[in-house]
């Protein structure tokens, strides 16, 4: 029965963000946020997407190792599948000049040899990105006034015929009321100079025989005397004492400090080498130190290989940093381990 070894492929993308096929190249995973194309109103949710380096070629046994585990065969015998993949791979690529892995992505040969890889946008490799899909919202119509008078005039032009003519009679009662009110109260205002007119002409002559009007005149303002109480010169002016001004300790606002991270825990790690026998690790760290470098066995895998690193780090960034600068040595197939 012939195992199939591109299914595992895809199957370490969804774990590790970089995956090695022993002698032709590796896989690299990036993160890449949520994006929103404001043209066709698309939303796209976050991903990984996947890098080629054809410079990747040394085994780490991570590929090796699942296919052993999960065909239940020894390793030699993974290593052997693989490398006739390879042979398949290689051939469809001097013939065809493309190579299609299955939920990966697609490989062109160019004419000057260069390889070009373009991801499957059909599988998202980020489990934080898990059920969500690509999602197209249809533009939102905001109505002018135009649209809001004439739902307006649609609703008073249908409206049932109890209700107008409740309206009609309210309607009639409120113009009989303020016709007269209105009347009254523009003859008042118009008028309102004859009215004056005719009380100043007859008010003499309807009332000459009452009582007579009296003049009455106009009193002098009188003068104000000046008070006989004499301000005492000796009297003592109440001085107001100014105290110094008190001392105003300001308070300062200490901001609180920055509590630092207490997790202790470095899960990244570049890894530059991964062996069967601890002999042969303790060897290949021994020669790291001696070139000046922080190396040390990270973890031993699930099949029993020795994982050295040259560092391990905190923050994603810096160790993808660092990991550039020890790619430039003779350590270019380094790679980044994320636990």
């Amino acid at each position: 029965m012939k195992i199939n070894v591109v299914k595992y492929i895809p199957e370490l993308l969804y774990r590790h963000d970089c995956v090695i096929i022993p002698g032709f190249g590796g896989f690299i995973g990036n993160y890449s946020p949520a994006m929103i194309n404001t043209v066709y109103h698309t939303f796209y949710p976050p991903f990984k997407s996947l890098l080629f380096n054809i410079h990747l070629k040394q085994n780490d046994g991570l590929l090796a190792s699942c296919i052993s585990k999960a065909e239940q065969i020894p390793y030699e015998h993974a290593m052997e599948l693989i490398r006739m993949m390879l042979e398949d791979w290689n051939r469809e690529l001097e013939n065809e000049q493309e190579l299609v892995i299955e939920k990966v992505g697609k490989i062109v040969k160019e004419s000057d040899g260069i390889f070009q890889f373009e991801q499957d946008p059909s599988v998202n490799y980020l489990p934080d990105a898990f059920g969500l899909t690509t999602l197209v919202s249809p533009a939102i119509r905001r109505p002018g006034m135009q649209d809001k008078l004439e739902k307006k005039l649609d609703r008073y032009i249908h409206a049932p015929l109890g209700k107008s003519r409740k309206l009609t009679q309210t309607l009639k009662w409120a113009a009989m009321i303020a016709l007269p009110v209105g009347l009254a109260v523009y003859l008042s205002l118009t008028n309102m100079d004859q009215i004056r007119s005719f009380h100043e002409n007859y008010t003499s002559f309807l009332f000459s025989n009452s009582v007579p009007v009296v003049k009455k005149t106009v009193e002098s303002p009188k003068t104000l005397i000046p008070s006989k109480k004499t301000v005492n010169p000796e009297q003592k002016i109440a001085t107001v004492q100014t105290l110094p001004n008190a001392q105003v300790t300001p308070v300062v606002k200490t901001e609180a400090n920055e509590i630092s991270d207490p997790s202790a825990k470095k899960p990244f790690a570049i890894i530059v080498g991964a062996f069967r026998f601890r002999e042969n690790a303790d060897n290949m760290v021994a020669k790291l130190k001696l070139e000046g470098y922080d190396a040390g066995i990270f973890d031993t895998t699930i099949t029993g290989l020795f994982r050295v690193s040259v560092g391990t780090f905190v923050s994603r960034d810096k160790a993808i940093g660092q990991l550039a600068a020890v790619r430039s040595t003779k350590y270019s197939s380094a790679w980044l381990l994320s636990k």
